[in-house]
This record gives structure tokens, sequence and C-alpha cells, in this order.
């Protein structure tokens, strides 16, 4: 039973939420979808304006994935998969907290959650592109 219940909590899905979405989308996905723990980035110790590679870092130190809109800066070019912790890149120009937490929960019960640890994913309304290690990339329809 203690085991199940470990093992459990070692499956769920630790992101941090960059400032752009902050508190509003992390408390809805730590409501909504119970195989997410959600902090935000001030919550993980950053302050407002944090460079890009300081939480890229963070990723991989603390085991989170950065949940992001910066597609500008932040992309599988520049932190190639497998080099941090994972990023999910959310592609919805228009946003919100209720659309995101629609797509991370189609994300989760895709059965692809695992991909996106270390793994850089585009996530649309109605798909996810993960780019994974060795330029292997998998498209994940909801």
């Amino acid at each position: 039973m203690l085991k199940s219940l470990l093992s459990r909590f070692a499956n769920d899905l630790k992101v941090m939420v960059d400032e752009t979405f902050g508190k509003p989308v992390a408390d809805a996905l730590n409501n909504d979808i119970a195989s997410i723990k959600a902090k935000t980035t001030f919550e993980c110790g950053f302050r407002q304006g944090a460079k890009d590679s300081e939480l890229i870092r963070e990723t991989r130190q603390s085991k989170r994935v950065l949940l992001t809109f910066d597609r500008n800066t932040i992309n599988e070019t520049r932190y190639p998969p497998c080099s941090h912790g994972g990023i999910i890149i959310v592609k919805d120009p228009h946003w919100t907290a209720t659309t995101i937490v629609q797509e991370m929960k189609a994300l989760t019960r895709s059965g692809r959650r695992k991909l996106a640890r270390h793994g850089v994913t585009h996530l649309y309304r109605d798909r996810a592109v993960i780019y994974q290690h060795e330029g292997l990339t998998e498209v994940v329809h909801f």
C-alpha cells in the first residue's frame, strides 16, 4: 500500500509555471489535474524577469517541467531535449487559465505525459508536438 502511494507521487508531473501565467494557472492546474503538482517561478525562488537560462537550469535541479508562453527565446534549438528537466511551450495566442488546464489535461490523458520530461513540448489546443532526444519527434492528437 505504501509503495503504491509513493509511486503515485513519483509519477506526478512537477511543473514550474512561468510568470506570464502566474498563480491563477498554477492553482488551476493543482485543483483540476491530480497528476500535476504546479508551482510558480516565484514559489521556486525566482524574481520577476528571471533569465531563461536560470529557469532552465532550475528545471534540471528540481526535476520540474517549465510551462511557458515564451516561444521567441525558449525553443528546442536553443535548449535541446535532455539538457534540462523539460519545457512545455503553450502555442495558443489567446490562452486563458481554463484553456491551459484543458490542454494539460489532454496531454496527461494521452498517455504521453512522461515524454514531456526532458523534452520540449509545443502544446496546441488539439495536439502536442514533443521533441525528444536524438531528433525524435512525436505528435499526439487530442
